[in-house]
């Protein structure tokens, strides 16, 4: 079982106050959510991409004109919308692991 984190935040350096408690690593609110915004924003090129690329094999393989056009349509929006999941994921990982903690004094 981890350790719940006491000292200041370890990005930014944050004292924590009584209403204000850390994450489990050990960062303030507005570091996480800085992160979460950075990594939505990254997420979204995999994503529109992946659309762009699903929406030309569907010109390109005649499928616009087939019966199941709807559902050539809905299993790309939801395969983008995965996309767009696990990119997020993935650069959430990689930024927080490229920021370096605060130098300690």
């Amino acid at each position: 079982m981890a350790e719940e984190w006491t000292g200041p935040c370890r990005v930014c350096g944050h004292q924590f106050g009584e209403n204000d408690k850390p994450d489990a690593a050990g960062w303030c609110s507005t570091c996480r959510a800085r992160l979460v915004s950075r990594s939505t924003r990254v997420a979204w090129a995999p994503a529109v991409l992946f659309a762009l690329l699903f929406a030309y094999l569907l010109v390109w393989g005649g499928l616009l004109e087939s019966r199941f056009m709807v559902v050539w349509i809905a299993l790309g929006v939801a395969l983008a919308w995965v996309v767009f999941k696990v990119a997020r994921r993935v650069a959430f990982d990689v930024i927080r692991g490229r920021m370096t903690p605060r130098a300690r004094g």
